[in-house]
């Protein structure tokens, strides 16, 4: 039987107001890719096209997620907290300084500033700042590997299963730690409490019971047991240097100069390319991380221009044509 190629992909931050999806982006992207890769459309994938963290239309406000009610949450830190709200607020403790005063800055800096501030930060780097918590990890990880898992429900009776991962901006994290959670030794998971070794964060955090525990359980015994293979992983504007200082192991290991092995994912150390980064060097949330892992090529890593401006650019990687074919001639390269 045919390997069972399997298309994850997972956006990152939302910076819409208002509620949206990514189905029309995930939508062009497959048309970029076949485009550059006709051979992609004479295989059956199966495509999983997660969406998190923000209202969508199809949510209602009675039954919003926790991750859903973002969306909301920073457009009112937004209606509260923006240059132009606080510059419109005529209440007496507010204390203003009167353009005059700072003339550069009203004529030029702010210009840039205030919209890198805006839409950046509050409606994007938000999600972010939420996810490092432990309620907000908590929340998006139930709503990624749920996705995920009743995406790869309908894979069980395929004897191969062929994992390729799209994963843009903070969905680089969330996609590099499902990975993780299911290929990741036994030994990262000391035992503890009612669990036994190698049971993954995911399945011990409260409330993860039922099908979702068993599913993820399962899909781990299949990378065991070598028939769930991480084929391709394409990683856009991440910050997962950032994020990796979120566990006191990686600081002290960092600090001692120790590099990461990139097999905890499912990355070869050594072999062909399994795993292509992207960043914008003008993109105020994409880094290189490489450097950072122990690898002998299979790992390679492009600096892109997907906009001058970097509160533009790092919404650009979809539609970047160094993006749309290194990651399309990934993904044909290791189809079986």
């Amino acid at each position: 039987m045919a390997p069972l190629n399997v298309l994850l992909m997972v956006h990152g931050m939302t910076t819409q107001a208002k509620p949206s999806d990514h189905a029309a982006t995930y939508q062009a992207f497959w048309r970029r890719l076949t485009a550059r890769e006709p051979s992609l459309v004479d295989n059956d994938f199966v495509k999983i096209e997660v969406e998190w963290g923000h209202e969508t239309p199809a949510s209602t406000a009675a039954g919003l997620r926790p991750d859903e009610r973002l969306t909301k949450a920073e457009t009112f830190l937004l209606s509260a907290t923006s240059h132009r709200s606080v510059m419109r607020d005529e209440r007496r403790e507010n204390h203003r300084l009167p353009p005059y005063r700072e003339p550069i800055s009203t004529l030029l800096t702010r210009r840039f500033v205030v919209p890198i501030k805006d839409t950046v930060f509050t409606l994007g780097m938000t999600d972010a700042l939420y996810y490092c918590s432990a309620e907000g990890e908590r929340a998006i990880r139930k709503a990624v590997y749920r996705q995920c898992l009743e995406g790869l429900a309908g894979c069980c009776e395929a004897s191969e299963v062929r994992l390729h991962v799209v994963a843009h901006s903070l969905g680089v994290t969330v996609a590099f730690d499902f990975l993780y959670g299911l290929f990741a030794p036994a030994s990262h998971f000391p035992a503890g409490e009612s669990f036994p070794e190698g049971t993954p964060g995911f399945v011990r955090e409260g409330g993860v019971v039922g099908e979702a525990a068993d599913a993820y359980l399962y899909w781990r015994q299949r990378v065991r047991e070598g028939s769930l293979l991480l084929a391709s992983k394409s990683s856009l504007g991440g910050q997962l240097p950032l994020f990796f200082m979120r566990k006191q192991k990686l600081v002290d290991g960092f600090s001692r100069g120790e590099l990461l092995d990139p097999r905890v994912i499912g990355v070869p150390q050594r072999g062909g390319v399994r795993w292509k980064l992207f960043y914008d060097a003008d993109d105020l949330l994409g880094y290189p991380a490489r450097p950072l892992f122990r690898a002998e090529g299979t790992i390679e890593e492009y600096q892109v221009n997907t906009h001058w401006r970097p509160d533009r650019a790092h919404t650009g990687y979809w539609r970047d044509n160094t993006v749309v074919g290194e990651t399309a001639s990934l993904i044909a390269r290791n189809l079986r």
